[in-house]
């Protein structure tokens, strides 16, 4: 079933690594090839999203919960839910 409050990111081998800083609290998570990254919103309101800002060149977005009401950040790598969100810093 398909999360709507949910944004992957997944690199291929041959991709260069990517840095994903997720606001507000600045945490950046350094995404390697081979391996994918998941946020999911839980405990959230109907009206939350996610906007982005991409930085090509540099390989790095900024990802930015938006919602009116309160939410949670869950983290899965390769399908696992991280319980040490600091493994990537």
């Amino acid at each position: 079933m398909e999360n709507k409050h949910a944004i992957e990111f997944h690199l291929r081998k041959d991709d260069e690594p990517l840095n994903i800083q997720l606001e507000p609290e600045c945490l950046i998570y350094k995404v390697s090839p081979g391996n994918e990254i998941k946020f999911i919103a839980v405990n959230c309101d109907a009206d939350f999203h996610w906007s982005l800002r991409v930085a090509n060149k540099e390989r790095w977005v900024q990802l930015f919960p938006e919602s009116k009401g309160n939410y949670d950040i869950e983290i899965y790598e390769n399908g696992s839910l991280l319980e040490d969100w600091f493994k990537y810093m």
